[in-house]
């Protein structure tokens, strides 16, 4: 019965975490919560199997397009006078190939209205390992959306680096 009754207010709880600014006593002074999601610009063949941001687990992402989970919460300053860098971490995996990587940039985070007043922090993975971390009032598959515009299908095939393993039978 006490079971019952304590995992859904731990539940409430961490939920609560991504709440706002205003409810938010978790959060330290001059910081703000916001939610966590990304987009796969790579291809097909190709995924990130988990990613984190400043140590916030994100989930997981395809290679192309959406499906990346949404998660709470990324701390995020309230004002933006300078730049705010972020620490993207995350490992993709290839189908045709037995090969997990590691990937590791710290980048700017494109603000294009102020934190508090944004649909989260969106995460683009892009060819050539890089990322692109983007916080916008509209979401991903809005065309004026700010950052990079949301894969459209048909995904194209993944090309690996020349420090990868080459696709089964394409030679290097």
């Amino acid at each position: 019965a006490l079971l019952r009754w304590l995992l859904p207010s731990l539940l409430a709880l961490l939920l609560s975490a991504c709440a706002g600014a205003g409810s938010n006593r978790l959060m330290a002074e001059g910081k703000t919560a916001t939610s966590l999601s990304s987009v796969g610009h790579y291809g097909k063949g190709i995924g990130i199997s988990e990613f984190y941001v400043n140590g916030t687990w994100g989930g997981n992402q395809h290679g192309w397009g959406g499906g990346g989970s949404t998660v709470c919460c990324v701390s995020l300053p309230r004002t933006t006078g300078s730049p705010t860098l972020v620490t993207v971490k995350w490992r993709t995996y290839r189908t045709g190939v037995s090969e997990e990587l590691w990937h590791e940039a710290t980048v700017p985070v494109h603000f294009s209205v102020p934190p508090g007043d944004g649909d989260g922090l969106k995460v683009h993975f892009l060819p050539g390992h890089r990322v692109e971390v983007w916080y916008a009032r509209i979401g991903l598959w809005d065309p004026e959306y700010p950052g990079p515009p949301y894969p459209r299908p048909p995904a194209p095939d993944y090309v690996p680096l020349p420090d990868e393993k080459p696709e089964p039978g394409k030679g290097k």
